[in-house]
């Protein structure tokens, strides 16, 4: 049987996170409450992971795919339905190796976790192919190992021993059986070599801002910067493609949508308007997150000259309008 969005809250009011199936947690992340546009495989991936998780069977995923393609929001919205206990999400590129610069260590994320969620969480790991690059320190040390080193150890599922340190905590002890670990990297370098290596052995050119290159692999992440023995403990990789226009043009209704809600008056968008920001934010890579930026910062510009209007409505402008406008000055 089909969950409604009033079922799945009662669940979670009822703790009865056993009665979600892998599709049912699917459905959700496409509906309106949701959110996420396109990526089938990616919410299917995501779905199965979060219910393995609560069925005890804690894995080790990378989802890899281009900066705005939803890697991060489908986590967003999965940590705002199971709450913030239950999927942590943290920018890895923050992350320093014990002993090294800067606050934000393994250490310190078990440490912000309540002490009854510590042993059984989903941690996502987000940026975390920045962890990958080398991080030399001034003893020519590389910390990326060392970090890499204290992953390895999560991602076996072990048990996590940290001193007191300069992350003012006291000594402390996690057993990580429960954790899983889903790491998100935009990986732009290992993506744009399979596309190139894609496209010079006859396989045709990819359009622009759209790379799609063969399946990334184990090897291939270590070739990046991975140690082999953390790439051995993936069970899952998810490659995510650019969104298309189709997917870009939803996204921007949705979120005409959301604001004619927000603001209790319409908030529409002409056709030819939401394609032309579609194409631009696919063109230069910008992706979801920029259409929807763009469409909050047109609308604001209207408020701002006539706050008390009762439909606001963003219209086709060629995309030389402003240099025409500047030409009308010169």
């Amino acid at each position: 049987m089909e969950m409604s969005v009033r079922d799945y809250k009662r669940a979670i009011a009822d703790g009865k996170l056993d009665d979600w199936s892998p599709k049912d947690i699917e459905r959700w992340l496409h509906s309106d409450v949701g959110g996420i546009v396109g990526q089938d495989a990616a919410c299917r991936a995501a779905a199965m992971i979060v219910y393995n998780h609560f069925e005890r069977r804690p894995s080790v995923s990378l989802f890899a795919g281009p900066t705005g393609c939803g890697k991060t929001e489908i986590w967003r919205a999965l940590r705002r339905e199971y709450s913030a206990d239950n999927v942590h999400i943290i920018d890895a590129s923050t992350l320093t190796a014990e002993g090294w610069k800067g606050s934000n260590k393994i250490s310190s994320i078990f440490r912000s976790i309540r002490p009854d969620r510590r042993n059984r969480f989903i941690l996502v790991l987000d940026e975390f192919d920045k962890i990958l690059e080398p991080q030399y320190g001034s003893n020519n040390t590389n910390y990326s190992d060392l970090i890499q080193n204290q992953l390895l150890r999560l991602c076996d599922h072990d048990t996590l021993f940290f001193g007191a340190g300069d992350d003012a905590g006291g000594a402390l002890s996690v057993d990580c059986a429960g954790v899983s670990v889903v790491m998100l990297g935009a990986f732009s370098r290992l993506r744009e070599r399979k596309a190139h290596n894609q496209k010079h052995i006859g396989f045709g050119s990819a359009p622009a801002g759209d790379i799609q290159a063969e399946e990334i692999t184990v090897d291939d992440l270590i070739e990046y910067g991975m140690r082999a023995e953390l790439a051995g403990r993936i069970n899952r990789i998810v490659q995510m493609d650019p969104l298309t226009v189709q997917d870009l043009v939803r996204i921007g209704q949705d979120e005409s949508n959301r604001l004619s809600l927000l603001l209790d008056r319409p908030v529409d968008i002409v056709p030819d308007a939401l394609i032309m920001l579609a194409r631009i934010a696919l063109h230069k890579g910008l992706g979801a997150r920029w259409m929807k930026s763009k469409i909050g910062t047109m609308i604001d510009d209207m408020i701002y000259d006539d706050p008390d209007a009762q439909h606001y409505v963003i219209e086709y402008e060629p995309p030389d309008a402003d240099a025409r406008r500047q030409g009308m000055f010169s």
